[in-house]
Formats: structure tokens, sequence, C-alpha cells
């Protein structure tokens, strides 16, 4: 919860950020169990700092989060390599003014598969899908 709250900060209004409390990320985690996502968790000598989801129906690979203290220490490259292991056509989707987590994803081989964004339910906040093109990550 943490992560997503650090990575959303400046991209999300207040109020959507403090409505993402551990009872919402609770509910929203185990409904995408529920949908038959697979999630994965890092653990850093038995704790754990980053999370991983894939939906094995169509690829998708989502909710990339490393706890902010251990980013920069290569988890995130674990998490998304372990990921891509598992899916043969790997797609994200990113909020477009997310320009970190575009950063990540590009520099390891996504590319942006559609020129229309979409809109959120967070109001002038706009997502694109990426797609894997460097199979040598």
């Amino acid at each position: 919860m943490c992560s997503w709250k650090e990575s959303h900060k400046d991209i999300c209004s207040a109020d959507f950020i403090e409505k993402h409390n551990i009872e919402y990320m609770t509910a929203f985690l185990s409904d995408k169990l529920k949908n038959g996502y697979k999630l994965y968790i890092k653990c850093n000598d038995n704790t754990p700092v980053g999370i991983i989801g894939i939906n094995p129906e169509d690829e998708e690979i989502c909710l990339l989060y490393v706890l902010p203290e251990e980013q920069g220490k290569g988890f995130g490259n674990e998490l998304l390599k372990f990921a891509l292991a598992k899916c043969k056509n790997p797609y994200i989707t990113v909020l477009d003014s997310n320009k970190k987590a575009i950063e990540f994803y590009t520099k390891r081989g996504f590319v942006p598969a559609e020129n229309q964004s979409k809109n959120t339910v967070e109001k002038k906040i706009f997502e694109r899908k990426y797609v894997y093109q460097n199979k040598n990550m």
C-alpha cells in the first residue's frame, strides 16, 4: 500500500490516494485473486519487499511495486524478469503521467501499443498499454 501511495502521490488527487487504505487495498487484491490473477511477493531475508501480479488469461503484468526504501536494489527487475518468464505475449498498462514507471518499462523493452490513451476513474488521468518487444531483458 505504501508503495502504491508513493508512486501515485504526484499523479493522483490527495482524496484518491487516501481512499487506498489497508481495507481498500485488501479488497482490491482479494478481487484480483478471485478473478484469476496470480500474485507473487519478493522477499529479502524473509521480509516482503515487493509484489507483482499476472493475469494468466491475457498475460497482463500488473501491480509491480517495491517498497520505497527498497527501490534501486534490483528487486523490481527481479520481479519483472520473473513475470516475463511466465508470459509469451506480456503487456502492461501505465498511467501517462507516471514518467518513472514509463522510463522503467521502456528501458526494459516495452513499447506503446496504442496511440490513444484511456481515461481512468481518476478524471484527467490517462493510461496506455505497453507491449513487450525485447525478448532479451
